[in-house]
């Protein structure tokens, strides 16, 4: 018995490393804040909103809004040219408390000259749907 809960508890710490690591990787690939005063003086700089998302390290769907739809082509090409993308642990990061997430993944778009909530976005979505949710924010903003 004690040797299956060791078992276990193994299996889950190396799938939070891995999880971790491949959140890490793609935060540095797609050149992602990870600072919200930092992504607030960026954005207010370069007149752009920013794109805040809260996940966690252990959130399997977080990971897969990262590989299957932030990583696209497209989607990618849209939230560079119009968003700063800011990244935060929902649960070890430090940002504004009005900005909570009951489930992650959550995304904030947000007004940098007021730092007010544009548009949130719950949960996992698409290519097709957050690429419309990009460019309803967009339209939105201007």
């Amino acid at each position: 018995m004690k040797k299956y809960f060791i078992q276990n508890l193994l299996v889950l710490l190396l799938a939070s490393v891995y999880a971790n690591a491949a959140s890490l990787e793609f935060i540095k690939e797609h050149n992602y804040e990870t600072n919200y005063s930092k992504a607030l003086k960026k954005a207010k700089q370069n007149n752009k909103p920013i794109m805040l998302i809260l996940s966690t390290k252990t959130c399997p769907w977080c990971r897969k809004l990262e590989r299957q739809t932030l990583k696209k082509d497209f989607v990618h090409a849209i939230v560079k040219e119009n968003f700063i993308p800011l990244t935060l642990d929902r649960d070890h990061d430090i940002y504004p408390q009005k900005f909570t997430a009951k489930v992650v993944p959550t995304v904030y778009f947000i007004d940098p000259k007021d730092e007010n909530s544009i548009f949130v976005s719950y949960g996992y979505k698409n290519k097709r749907d957050f690429k419309e949710i990009l460019l309803k924010v967009n339209k939105q903003y201007k």
